[in-house]
């Protein structure tokens, strides 16, 4: 029995010495497959059941892991645990973030200076133009809500040229419609058009296929530039179908519900105009008014305005070192 002892003992200290000079060199990887127990056994001239005891010590030591009917496979590593799954979200972020910043050339210090500019833009306001306050609300609304901006409504009419509001602003959202007199007011600054969910119109056109719509928009302005805007996009058997109206303007909804085969609620519309619709009317409420492009468009001034605000303090720096 002590001569088996001694033998188990032998076959386990050169197998664990193996694995230790093998990871070493890097002639095993984590998860490689070992010599099977058979191997094992024929090489240092011991039965199954030593070569077999021998691998289950090194499982217990955390070094293999032995799969009956598989084989030996070298053990990787454990990381650290995560504790809960906004745990493991914020890990995987960080590494990622970590290691795209290392492959650049980045150090640590010029991480954290990038991380707190962006922080530091992130806190400053956001000027959402527009002539129309509820567009402009709108807007702002969904900015603050996708992107955590301080996105702010602001009328075109009450701006005037050198505002603060739009001067120190790192990016001003507007409509197409308006990016002409915004630039006016302050040249050369940064202007992301606000533009629609490409869903939205496609949805409205399916709609039209079915039958006459109705389209109620939250303000008369949003209805004139919808008015204008379907008749350059819509072919005019359909663009006929499409009945206007306002929620300012409560006395038209009812009686034209009874004509239409659905209703198309325009992003801003009111809650109290859904809660009207006969429950037997088909309606449709986009859940998102802004395209992806607006939202990744304006993302990227704020990592612009970011940058720049790196940019110049390090040149700052090197001017007082000088």
């Amino acid at each position: 029995m002590s001569r088996d002892l001694a033998a188990g003992a032998a076959v386990l200290q050169k197998l664990r010495e193996r694995i230790t000079s093998g990871c070493y060199l890097g002639y095993w990887q984590p998860g490689q497959r070992l010599p099977s127990i058979r191997t094992v056994a024929m090489r240092e001239g011991v039965d199954r059941k030593t070569a077999a005891a021998a691998y289950r010590h090194l499982q217990e030591e955390g070094r293999v892991e032995v799969h009956p009917r598989s084989g030996v496979y070298l053990r990787a590593a454990p990381l650290p645990a995560a504790s809960d799954p906004l745990e493991r979200l914020h890990r995987q972020w960080l590494a990622h973030a970590y290691e795209g910043a290392r492959s650049l050339g980045l150090d640590t210090g010029s991480i954290l200076r990038f991380v707190n500019a962006v922080a530091d833009i992130e806190r400053m306001r956001v000027p959402v133009v527009e002539c129309d306050w509820a567009q402009a609300e709108l807007v702002a609304r969904e900015l603050r809500t996708r992107l955590r901006v301080r996105a702010s409504p602001y009328l075109l009419e009450e701006l005037r040229p050198g505002d603060p509001a739009l001067a120190e602003a790192p990016v001003i959202v507007t409509t197409p419609y308006h990016v002409g007199e915004l630039l006016l007011l302050v040249p050369g600054a940064r202007v992301v058009e606000a533009t629609l969910a490409p869903g939205i119109f496609r949805e409205l056109a399916h709609r039209l296929a079915d039958g006459d719509v109705l389209l109620v928009t939250a303000t008369r302005s949003q209805r004139e530039k919808l008015a204008a805007a379907l008749v350059q996009h819509l072919p005019i058997e359909r663009h006929n179908r499409v009945r206007l109206v306002t929620a300012e303007n409560r006395a038209e909804i009812e009686p034209a519900l009874q004509s239409v085969s659905s209703v198309f609620l325009w992003p801003g519309t009111p809650d109290w105009v859904e809660s009207s619709i006969p429950m037997r009317q088909m309606r449709f409420r986009p859940s998102q008014y802004l395209s992806e492009d607006s939202i990744t468009l304006v993302q990227a001034a704020i990592l612009h305005a970011a940058i720049r605000r790196v940019r110049a303090g390090t040149r700052a720096e090197l001017v007082s070192v000088r």
